[in-house]
């Protein structure tokens, strides 16, 4: 998972912290077995948390591959949140 994969990268204090947290909740839900017990979770509230902690690490201190990669995270969560309610 792309999180994990971030997880390996020297980041800033804040971002690591932002990240870690934000990941963790992302992580609670897509992990879910049972998507009708997801609906617990705030599923718009950790993409969208997750989506500003990746936004919010700047290009500087990603390699190019990640920095596309990133790209492509972003695009698949803002499908993801359209789709969510049809899954539910």
């Amino acid at each position: 998972m792309f999180i994990n994969l971030l997880e390996t990268i020297d980041l800033p204090k804040k971002n690591r912290t932002e990240l870690s947290n934000s990941g963790t909740e992302l992580r609670l839900v897509v992990m879910e077995p049972d998507l009708a017990a997801a609906t617990h979770h705030d599923i718009d509230g950790a993409m969208d948390a997750f989506w500003k902690a990746l936004t919010s690490i700047e290009e500087t201190h990603l390699s190019e591959n990640y920095v596309s990669l990133r790209a492509d995270i972003t695009d698949r969560i803002s499908a993801v949140k359209k789709l969510w309610p049809s899954l539910t």
